[in-house]
């Protein structure tokens, strides 16, 4: 009996450090998980209705993006692949980030042009519309209309970033030095130059911030017209914990179209989990191929942390010769789920 009790009593002990053993194993791996391939993304669709020559009206998928994320070296690498599953799979971000010094820092890889204020600082699962405004789409790799180039806001190339004057867990003063293929995503440059962007943002007081910006480009439209494509902006932006406020106007010229367009927005937040927003900015260039004032009043609820809902009522007015409605309404419910 005292021998069968030992064995009993070995057993159990060899059990309990097995178990003890897988545990560490598994702690270890969920650390080394969340430090080197932390799994997130997030999914948008919703209703959208307008008013056209016949009212419109359809579910959409907006995005469906999978991201992979890590840090290493005490936080001054990280790195990021980010793919959207919506319409045609594309990889979205794919860079490396390496940041010795708070005041220096550099990335490479295909990443957000830092041109304007909301294209880089302001993602889609925090932006207080579901459009974003004019200078974003047209002037910032979004939309193709002007130069042939519609690529998410990305583009393939390298940067130096970094602030200066740390205060209050801000630095005063914030720089994006970077160049670009200027070919848009998961493409070679198409021709010898390459895109230059800078900007300049000062935080003079914590939750105020003055950005200017500037972007040199030479773009083959259809690979076969070339223009210079220089362009610039201005804006400011505060945002507290109940009110943001932000504007910025830009000025394009894509060859010997001149193209300017301005924004101007205000919202409140309520406590937690509503916010209401409007927006009103107009767009226009010389060849009268955008003319338009578009004015957006939107509302957020975020009831948990992993789902979002917006709705969008927008008036636009067209004022070029050939539009066929002049002051179309339109709505649009946009839900996210973010994981």
């Amino acid at each position: 009996m005292k021998i069968k009790h030992l064995v009993m009593a070995l057993t159990a002990l060899c059990i309990c450090f097995s178990a003890q053993a897988q545990e560490t194993k598994s702690e270890k791996f969920h650390a080394f998980a969340d430090k080197y391939l932390k799994l997130s993304g997030y999914l948008q669709g919703g209703f959208e209705w307008s008013e056209n020559t016949d009212p419109e009206s359809t579910f959409y998928l907006k995005r469906a993006r999978v991201s992979l994320s890590g840090n290493a070296a005490e936080e001054k690498i990280d790195y990021r692949l980010q793919v959207d599953m919506a319409g045609s799979p594309k990889i979205c971000d794919l860079y490396v980030r390496y940041k010795p010094l708070s005041e220096l820092s550099m990335q490479i890889g295909q990443f957000k042009v830092p041109f304007a204020i909301e294209n880089e600082l302001c993602g889609p699962t925090t932006f207080e519309f579901i459009e974003y405004s004019y200078i974003t789409t047209y002037f910032s790799r979004n939309n193709a209309a002007y130069d042939g180039i519609a690529a998410t806001g990305r583009d393939i190339g390298f940067q130096l970033f970094g602030g200066f004057i740390e205060q209050e867990g801000y630095n005063i003063i914030n720089y994006n030095l970077a160049v670009f293929n200027g070919a848009g995503i998961n493409k070679k440059d198409n021709n010898a130059s390459k895109d230059v962007v800078a900007r300049l943002m000062i935080k003079p007081v914590k939750g105020l911030s003055l950005s200017g910006s500037y972007m040199y480009a030479e773009t083959n439209y259809d690979e076969a017209v070339y223009m210079k494509s220089p362009r610039w902006s201005v804006g400011a932006w505060y945002d507290s914990r109940h009110w943001v406020a932000r504007a910025e106007y830009a000025e394009a010229a894509f060859g010997n179209n001149k193209a300017s367009s301005l924004y101007a927005l205000a919202g409140y937040h309520f406590e937690k989990p509503w916010s209401v927003v409007a927006r009103y900015e107009f767009i226009k260039d010389d060849a009268n191929f955008l003319n338009e004032e578009r004015i957006t009043l939107g509302g957020v609820y975020k009831p948990f942390k992993f789902l979002r809902l917006q709705l969008n009522a927008t008036y636009i007015t067209n004022h070029a010769p050939t539009a066929k409605v002049k002051t179309p309404l339109g709505a649009n419910l946009l839900v996210t789920a973010i994981f």
